[in-house]
């Protein structure tokens, strides 16, 4: 799952790594988080979480962080799940594009691997488009209808 995304208009480059680069923040942009927790006092590479969506948890740590630049983040040892989700930061402070990048690795056959995961991919599509304009206009509407703000 591949996206390059024009983000934050009024928000300057590095407010929007701080943003995004805070889990926690992700149930304001991603409809099917319903909250993320944070699971240890590191800040940055070596921070873990737990991100309870609706019909699952995942544990996932941070990986790579470098500021205003690249967010890597990965699936803990022992899930059923294997995630590994690389995000990379440029821009100026007018405006930041995000490349996200989502590796799955699921015990399944490639093809119905593929299958399954088509869903997934349009998902991600539309909570980054929810999480643009969430940073363009400090508010967003998620796809289930709850309303959201960047504060």
């Amino acid at each position: 799952c591949r996206g390059g995304y024009w983000l934050g208009k009024w928000l300057w480059h590095f407010g929007v790594f701080a943003f995004v680069s805070d889990q926690r923040n992700n149930p304001k942009w991603n409809y099917y988080v319903m909250s993320v927790e944070k699971m240890n006092d590191a800040m940055g590479v070596g921070a873990e979480y737990l991100m309870i969506r609706k019909r699952d948890k995942q544990r996932f740590g941070v990986v790579v962080h470098k500021e205003n630049e690249r967010l890597v983040l990965q699936s803990l040892p022992g899930q059923r799940l294997a995630v590994r989700r690389d995000l990379v930061f440029t821009g100026d402070d007018k405006q930041t594009t995000i490349h996200d990048q989502i590796h799955f690795k699921v015990p399944l056959p490639k093809f119905l691997s593929g299958l399954l995961l088509k869903g997934p991919k349009n998902g991600v599509k539309q909570n980054l488009e929810k999480l643009k304009q969430l940073l363009e206009t400090g508010s967003a509407v998620l796809q289930d209808g709850m309303k959201v703000s960047y504060e």
